[in-house]
């Protein structure tokens, strides 16, 4: 009989709802070749009337969660009080943990894996062995907020929960059996915080099957951009878009429009909206819109990891336009497979230039499915991560 892992997760996973449940769902895939899965998965309100995918095998129980608005006012309450950091207490549940411990009781896991750093202070609390996949270094997210947000209050907010991540997350790394991230350059970064052996690379992926390369580019001027807007990064990027970059190009280009597709997007981005910038709400399958974007657009400031969204581009034949910090960790060439510039003058520049040009829309797009193709496929990738996790984890 395969070994059973019990699995954490802070949202269910699905195959296309977002980069985290992306990933989820490929490693738990992944996974289920080699172990019995059983899923641990906090369920927030908004997520209620959707129950996620699972690979065969995988038996899972949602833990309701309080609404995120509540949650946060404890967790920032409880870490006024403390020294403990608002990420780890946003996601604290004692529900989740006692439903852990009563089914292990019974039938005990060769190990836990904890899905991200939320999952993974989770982990830690269960007080058994475990392995972390994370998904970015929350520690750098929370410093780049403290220096790009766009408001005084969010860059004191971050400043001041910064160096409590760092703790949160060198106190993880030092405690798990295992651990893994998303680039070389997260290891590295990982590394520093901890001082104990960089994490195992574990890139993020693509369907390359499900995301089909078009024949020929867009016929609009489609700027498109996709992400979670409930997270912060996302948000402060569309924002920087929308009031530094996309005022000179709609000038430059009157033809062009810009969708933005992404679930919760906090109140003020509706001031943005217009006739040619479009917020399209969550949504579900993105392909019909990666069908319809001329080049996709990821301006974001802050973050972490590497994003799902460029890969998908890539896979569809959807050129990227990037800033540095949207595009670092992954092995895409500048100029031949992705454009990054940092400026609003550069951005705007960067994809106007493109929109006027599709022989260089073509061109771009071709060489990125290449690169997706030889490096970024979900199945390998998958296969390695659970290959390593039955190296390291010595009770599977």
């Amino acid at each position: 009989m395969k070994p059973l892992v019990y699995s954490i997760l802070p949202r269910p996973p699905h195959p296309t709802r977002d980069g985290g449940a992306i990933r989820n769902y490929h490693l738990l895939q992944g996974l289920s070749r080699r172990f019995r899965i059983r899923c641990f998965v906090l369920l927030a309100p908004h997520l209620a009337g959707e129950a996620g995918e699972y690979p065969d095998g995988a038996e899972a129980e949602t833990v309701p969660q309080a609404d995120r608005r509540l949650r946060a006012a404890a967790s920032f309450a409880r870490s006024a009080l403390s020294s403990e950091a608002y990420p780890v207490l946003l996601y604290r549940s004692r529900s989740l943990l006692r439903r852990l411990s009563e089914r292990a009781a019974s039938e005990p896991p060769a190990f836990v894996l904890a899905h991200g750093f939320h999952a993974g202070a989770l982990a830690l609390e269960a007080g058994r062995p475990f392995w972390v996949d994370l998904h970015n270094v929350e520690s750098e997210i929370w410093g780049r907020m403290a220096a790009t947000a766009s408001s005084s209050a969010r860059r004191r907010f971050a400043a001041w929960q910064a160096p409590r991540v760092v703790a949160a997350e060198r106190r993880l790394l030092s405690r798990a059996s295992g651990a893994s991230c998303v680039s070389e350059r997260d290891a590295a970064a990982l590394s520093r915080i901890s001082g104990a052996t960089a994490p195992v690379v574990v890139a993020n992926g693509v369907d390359l099957n499900r995301y089909a390369f078009r024949k020929e580019p867009a016929a609009s001027e489609r700027v498109f951009f996709v992400g979670d807007l409930s997270w912060a990064p996302n948000a402060e990027g569309v924002r920087w878009f929308a009031r530094e970059v996309w005022p000179s190009l709609s000038e430059r280009r009157p033809q062009a429009s810009v969708e933005v597709l992404g679930r919760r997007a906090p109140a003020d981005l509706a001031s943005f909206a217009g006739p040619r910038f479009v917020f399209a709400g969550e949504g579900g399958d993105t392909r019909p819109h990666w069908q319809q974007a001329s080049i996709a657009v990821v301006p974001l400031l802050a973050g972490g990891g590497t994003r799902l969204k460029i890969l998908e581009a890539a896979a569809s034949g959807v050129p990227v336009v990037s800033t540095s910090v949207g595009a670092e960790g992954l092995s895409f060439v500048e100029g031949e497979e992705i454009l990054r510039r940092d400026e609003p003058a550069a951005f705007a520049g960067a994809v106007a230039g493109l929109l006027a040009d599709a022989g260089s829309r073509e061109r771009m797009a071709a060489a990125a499915r290449r690169r997706v193709e030889k490096e970024y496929g979900w199945g390998p990738i998958a296969d390695r991560f659970a290959e390593a996790v039955a190296r390291k984890v010595p009770s599977s």
